[in-house]
Formats: C-alpha cells, sequence, structure tokens
C-alpha cells in the first residue's frame, strides 16, 4: 500500500475512534441538558402552552433526548466492533449527529425567532459543532451547505424586513463560513499531529532496534530522576539481575556516586554529552570495575533522557596499573624506583603549598654487598637486599618517602621531622638490623653506612647537588664503619 494513504486511512480511523468517544461525551452532558430544557418547556414556558412554538420545541427537544440516549446505549457496541469501525459505519453516524445538531438548532432558532426575534441557537451550534466534532471537511461542508440553504430559504418566510433579514442571512453565512473554517483548522491540526506523533513512534521503534542490536552495554534513564526507561541485552548480561529492577537508579549503573551523577548532570545540561568519562565502581567484596562511558542528552517519550554507552575497561585498567607499577616501583624490592623517588622530591621543592618547610635526606649505601655476591651469589645478594629495604619500610612513617637510588643506594626523604626524630627511626633500624643479624642463621650480617642532609624549601640547590651532599655525609659514616673495624680487628 502507498505510505502516503495507509498514512490517511489510520488517521482517518484513529480520528473517528476519537470523535466517537467525544460524542459519547456530549450525549453524556446533553442527556443533562434536555432534562433542563424540559423543565423550561413544562413549567417556564406553561404560558405559551398549545402554541406552534411550544409544540415545535418540545419536538426538537425530545428529539434530541432521544438521539442522546440512543446513542448511549450504542456505544458500548460500536465502540469495540472493530469490523463496523473499519466501515463506512463511523462515518455515517457521526455525520447524522452532526446533520442532526445543526438542523435542530437551525429549526429552534427558526421556532425561537417567533416568540424573541433571535437566531442565537443555531449561531453557536454552528460553532460548537466545529470544534467539538471535527468530522471530515467536505462531509461538514455538505452538511452546512443543504442546512444552511434550508435556512436562510425558511427565514426569509418569518421575516418581512428586508433590511432586517439580510442582516440574518450574513450574520448567520459569516458563522456558517466561520465554523467551517474552525473545522478544516482542527482538523488539519489533528492529522498534523497526528502524523507527527506516527513519525515519533516510529522514530523510538527504530531507536530502540538500534538500542536492542548495540553490542555493548547502553542504558537510558530519566534526567529528572534516574529511573531506567530501557537497558539492552549487552546491560542486562554485564548486571546483575537486581540492577535491573524498578527501584533500581541509573547512579547503581552508569554512576559512582549519587554525587557524581549531580555533577556530571550539570554538566550535560551545559554541553548536551560527555565523552570518553573514566567509570570507577566499587564491587562487592573489594573489588572494584572500570568503564569508559558515554552520556547524551536525548528526548524519548517526551521527555529529557540520558543515555550512557558503558565498555568495561577493568582488564585495560589492570593492565595500566601493572604497567604503572612496573614504571613506579622496584620490582626486587617493591620501594619506588629512583625516577619516582626523584619527582618526589622535585614535586616537595617546586610545590609553594606544601606543609613541609624543611626535608631531611637520608642517603644509605649497603655494606659489603659485592662480597656477599662474589662469595654466595647474587641470588644471596638480592635476598640482602630485600631484607634491608623490609627492615627500613617496616619502621617508617607514613609521610616518610623510601626509594632505590641505585644498585646498592637507598634513599629516604624525612618530611617535618626535625633530627631528633630521625635519629630516633634510625636506631630503631639499627637495632632492628642487630635482631635479625643474632636470629637469621645467613652468613652475611645485614649493614648500611648512612649520611644525613637537611635541605630547606627554598634552596638554591639543585637535587643532583642535594643528592651529592647526602652522599658526602654517607661516605663519611662508611669511612668510620671501616675505620671502627681495622681498629676492632674484625672483619664485617
Amino acid at each position: 500500500m502507498d505510505p502516503m494513504k495507509a498514512h490517511t486511512e489510520n488517521f482517518h480511523y484513529s480520528h473517528l475512534s476519537f470523535l466517537l468517544k467525544r460524542l459519547h461525551v456530549i450525549s453524556i452532558a446533553l442527556l443533562a441538558l434536555y432534562a433542563f430544557y424540559f423543565y423550561v418547556d413544562l413549567v417556564l414556558y406553561q404560558h405559551v402552552a398549545g402554541t406552534p412554538f411550544h409544540t415545535t420545541l418540545i419536538l426538537i427537544h425530545a428529539a434530541g433526548f432521544l438521539a442522546s440516549l440512543f446513542y448511549m446505549g450504542i456505544y458500548p457496541l460500536v465502540k469495540k466492533n472493530q469490523r463496523f469501525l473499519q466501515s463506512v459505519g463511523p462515518d455515517l453516524l457521526l455525520d447524522f449527529y452532526v446533520f442532526l445538531y445543526i438542523g435542530s438548532s437551525a429549526l429552534a432558532s427558526l421556532n425561537s425567532y417567533r416568540l424573541s426575534g433571535h437566531i442565537d441557537m443555531y449561531l453557536v451550534v454552528l460553532v460548537a459543532s466545529a470544534v467539538l466534532l471535527p468530522i471530515r471537511p467536505k462531509h461538514f461542508f455538505c452538511i452546512l451547505a443543504i442546512i444552511h440553504v434550508l435556512f436562510l430559504s425558511l427565514l426569509s418566510s418569518f421575516i418581512d424586513d428586508p433590511n432586517l433579514l439580510t442582516s440574518k442571512q450574513i450574520i448567520s453565512t459569516i458563522a456558517a463560513f466561520i465554523s467551517f473554517l474552525l473545522l478544516v483548522l482542527l482538523y488539519s491540526s489533528r492529522e498534523q499531529e497526528f502524523q507527527h506523533q506516527q513519525k515519533q513512534d516510529e522514530l523510538q521503534k527504530n531507536f530502540r532496534t538500534l538500542f536492542e542490536m548495540n553490542p555493548y552495554p547502553l542504558i537510558l534513564s530519566r534526567l529528572s530522576d534516574g529511573k531506567l526507561l530501557l537497558w539492552n541485552k549487552a546491560a542486562a548480561e554485564s548486571c546483575s539481575p537486581s540492577h535491573t529492577s524498578d527501584s533500581v537508579t541509573d547512579h547503581q549503573l552508569v554512576f559512582s556516586s549519587p554525587q557524581e551523577r549531580v555533577e556530571l548532570v550539570n554538566e550535560l545540561r551545559l554541553r548536551g554529552s560527555i565523552k570518553n568519562y573514566i567509570l570507577k565502581q566499587d564491587q562487592p567484596l573489594g573489588a572494584t570495575k572500570w568503564g569508559m562511558a558515554h552520556y547524551e542528552l536525548i528526548m524519548y517519550g517526551n521527555e529529557t533522557c540520558i543515555l550512557s554507552g558503558v565498555t568495561d575497561i577493568t582488564p585495560l585498567k589492570q593492565v595500566e596499573e601493572n604497567l604503572a607499577e612496573y614504571a613506579n616501583y622496584d620490582a626486587l624490592t617493591g620501594i619506588l624506583n629512583r625516577r619516582s623517588g626523584l619527582e618526589a622530591l622535585n614535586s616537595w621543592l617546586t610545590n609553594p603549598h606544601s606543609e613541609a618547610s624543611s626535608c631531611i635526606v637520608c642517603f644509605i649505601d649497603l655494606n659489603n654487598l659485592k662480597q656477599v655476591n662474589d662469595r654466595y651469589g647474587h641470588q644471596a645478594g638480592d635476598e640482602m637486599i630485600k631484607e634491608v629495604c623490609t627492615v627500613i619500610s617496616e619502621r617508617l612513617h607514613d609521610k616518610d618517602l623510601f626509594f632505590r637510588y641505585g644498585g646498592d643506594e637507598f634513599i629516604i626523604l624525612f618530611f617535618q621531622k626535625d633530627w631528633q626524630q630521625v635519629s630516633s627511626i634510625w636506631e630503631s633500624i639499627q637495632q632492628a638490623f642487630a635482631e635479625k643479624n643474632s636470629s637469621s642463621g645467613k652468613p652475611y650480617t645485614l649493614s648500611v653506612s648512612r649520611g644525613l642532609y637537611q635541605c630547606e624549601k627554598d634552596t638554591d640547590l639543585s637535587i643532583e647537588e642535594i643528592m651529592k651532599r647526602a652522599d658526602c655525609e654517607m661516605y663519611k659514616d662508611k669511612q668510620g664503619q671501616r675505620l671502627s673495624s681495622s681498629l676492632s680487628g674484625k672483619m664485617v
């Protein structure tokens, strides 16, 4: 079938169903109105009882009352009868009632003219019929043409004054023209509205098809409260069954927290979309899930919604974290490497907002590592390095920074500590070495040399010069240990 013809038929079917429902409401209202009319006819107009005017009035009201009562009876039968609704029956039924309303109003106005000289009822019903029951324009035009020609013809037999007759004919004709114009505008407006709704329905249908076919998790939620409206198969598979229940909101699926949702929604209102947002979500048992999220503001079902697409990048994040660990930490000891440690020192020197005004740099060198490697092998040397790092790390505070500077050289950065505090920490480290040596049973002893240099934040020295001065202090300590060992006659 031709798409345009199919659209016209769909609109006509929908419009007829709408008008039949409206006629039902009108019939209910008219039944109440006619009850009032009967009171007027039988009580208020009792003084004109028996006159042609009174008899005609009662007949018109009785016909309208019966017609409304009849429609009330058949409406429950016709509204569900698909065969009737798809036939010419609804058109004929609606045309009949429009003809009845306009025709009876024309007759009532001619009858009223006998008593009051007014034809207002006809003019009011003309406009009301066009507004309340906008049937097909060509049908309304035919009905209007027949009734109005008869009305003008009969009106001339009631009015003798040519000027008054002309005035009434002009006024009624203008009212007829306005009513037809209103009907055409309303009918066209409803057809355009239907066409727009059809396009919206088609777009939503296509959207849902693409939405479901997308291999990546997609979630559609309401902007105002985060209520989930749609989620595709991929999203359902990536979430637990409880996450797609009616009580769940989008912040549990595509945002890390309600606060984050508020911030991103404010940004969405300004920009309309957010691309490549890294999403971190805490999972049960301490696990963490990472996602690459895209957010778009769209209209769906006359509501502003958020279309969220989330790709799971947890494996990539794990690789990234591993690479970062390899880049920042020493593989043998697990402490920070040279690059990370020096970057931290440089950051402290260049950061004007740092709390610490000074830093004590402790340069550490392992004693006798070469001899251990030569005598017991490099594996033993590696074990020695790891044991030394473990002992030192366990006795440092959170704000102290410990990193490997070279093969057997290490640096401790003591922030916000004075000489007495640093000496106390170093004494605990030396004591731990002594306890370890007495109980380990290893063929070597843990021993280090250290040099301390206090660096002020406003120093003009470069990092290399600071390291060199701390290194010099370390060599003084190493020379002292060698001299002491030589005097005692013992080989460490």
